[in-house]
């Protein structure tokens, strides 16, 4: 279906585009992508608002302690170390849940050690027959092996800079360790969904279209925007979160180079009403899936005439099909 099939209203799309306070290249852009996502996508918008529940293999630990998270995050997560593992699962399932993010805190060598724990989930898989997800960070090919046996979706955030990866992360490594974890996640046959994180460096653009042309080479199943969140009783607390225009040109060209590939926007962006503009401008640029959408993004929605697909019970990273159970 093309652009001129769909009901969207194209004229008020660009009333609402010359409208928002942005650089005139940035809206030749923004419309450029909303464009390529009629085409790809129709006038079709997923919003998932129940995403999985992420569980900590690793509890509160973390070797690496990140400037952007210094263990925070992982204290919102269900802890799963200590032998927890199968209860906390087993519990997802009984509550109706259907997969679980496994996640945890890093390793210095910059994996998230759930390949340690790879013949427990194979069988808690077995058992409960949810879908697992999983955060992989830098990870070997023998590590993408054994996760091969029972990942369905590789959750790996993508850097594009070696600075961000040093300066932030802390990490020896460089840009090149994240390709290759993409290309032996990819050889050993696991769908992967690569994550750009905007603004990671304290809120500066820093390496994101890098990881963009970089996660092309792998044939991902969905492209998902993570944005920076200045968070409290961090190193990076006081930056500012990523001013719209820098997502505006990191979302128009993630659309732009895939075209037809499935674009998200993550839960894990800053909130209040900075949320409910990126949501907006997001939405303008070409996304067409949104976790935890806000309350604007469902009235510019119905503003501009996307039709809007509730998908319950489900991680926006999952390529999942209007026919799969979508309202």
């Amino acid at each position: 279906m093309t652009a001129s099939d769909c009901k969207v209203d194209i004229d008020r799309v660009l009333e609402k585009i010359k409208g928002l306070d942005i650089s005139e290249t940035a809206k030749k852009e923004m419309l450029g992508s909303f464009k390529i996502r009629l085409d790809s996508f129709s006038n079709n918008i997923l919003f998932f608002n129940e995403p999985f529940t992420p569980v900590s293999v690793t509890g509160t630990d973390c070797e690496l302690n990140c400037k952007h998270c210094e263990k925070h995050y992982l204290e919102h997560m269900r802890n799963g170390s200590g032998g927890k593992l199968r209860a906390t699962v087993v519990d997802l399932a009984k509550r109706g849940r259907s997969g679980v993010l496994l996640s945890g805190g890093s390793k210095l060598d910059g994996s998230v050690p759930t390949y340690e724990l790879s013949d427990e989930i194979r069988q808690i898989k077995k058992d409960t027959h949810l879908k697992m997800s999983a955060h992989t960070g830098i990870i070997t090919p023998g590590q993408a092996l054994s996760l091969s046996t029972w990942l369905d979706m590789a959750l790996v955030d993508c850097i594009g800079s070696d600075a961000t990866i040093s300066g932030i992360l802390g990490l020896p490594n460089t840009v090149s360790d994240y390709e290759n974890t993409l290309r032996f996640l990819a050889d050993a046959g696991i769908p992967i969904a690569p994550h750009i994180i905007t603004g990671l460096n304290n809120g500066a653009l820093d390496g994101e279209f890098r990881a963009i042309k970089m996660v092309k080479k792998y044939d991902p199943d969905v492209v998902v925007i993570v944005v920076f969140i200045p968070t409290k009783n961090t190193a990076c607390s006081s930056a500012l979160p990523p001013a719209l225009e820098d997502i505006v040109f990191v979302i128009a060209t993630a659309r732009q180079e895939f075209p037809q590939i499935p674009l998200s926007l993550s839960c894990v962006r800053p909130g209040g009403r900075y949320r409910s503009r990126l949501d907006e401008y997001a939405i303008l640029c070409g996304i067409d899936r949104i976790a935890v959408p806000s309350r604007s993004a469902y009235q510019l929605c119905t503003e501009i005439g996307l039709d809007i697909h509730e998908v319950d019970n489900m991680c926006c990273s999952y390529n999942v099909e209007l026919e799969e159970g979508i309202e």
